[in-house]
């Protein structure tokens, strides 16, 4: 039994950790002519979920405060080289569906469909943000 507890236990840490080292998980700095941000990428049970830490459009300012209100991206899935299916939400809940590619280790390429128009925003990572 004892043996059977550690197997299960070894697998789950295994896994885990096999998880987290997707690389597009991470925090990443946004800076466009619109706004800048901090964003964070997350693994949750096979997709991959995005957070707001900072937000500035030079209008309006929000600084997440790890609530599930700080969350914005959802349902992202890896299919090869390109993460689909994501869904980036909007303070009035609509979304812009999105695809990412993983550039290098540290540029991340968000495609999106922005009033029926193609956007493409780059991402660099962030290697200071706590």
């Amino acid at each position: 039994m004892k043996q059977l507890l550690l197997i299960i236990f070894s697998l789950t840490i295994f896994t885990s950790s096999a998880q987290n080292n997707d690389k597009i998980v991470g925090v990443w700095d946004v800076k466009t002519d619109y706004y800048q941000a901090i964003y964070e990428i997350v693994d949750y049970k096979g997709k991959f979920f995005g957070k707001i830490h900072y937000y500035n459009d030079g209008t309006s300012e929000y600084k997440g405060s790890n609530k599930k209100e700080d969350y914005f991206l959802t349902d992202i899935e890896k299919k090869g080289e390109k993460y689909i299916n994501g869904k980036m939400y909007l303070p009035d809940g609509s979304f812009y569906k999105v695809i990412f590619t993983l550039k290098n280790d540290n540029t991340l390429e968000v495609l999106m469909t922005v009033e029926g128009q193609p956007y493409k925003e780059v991402w660099k990572r962030n290697t200071k943000y706590k």
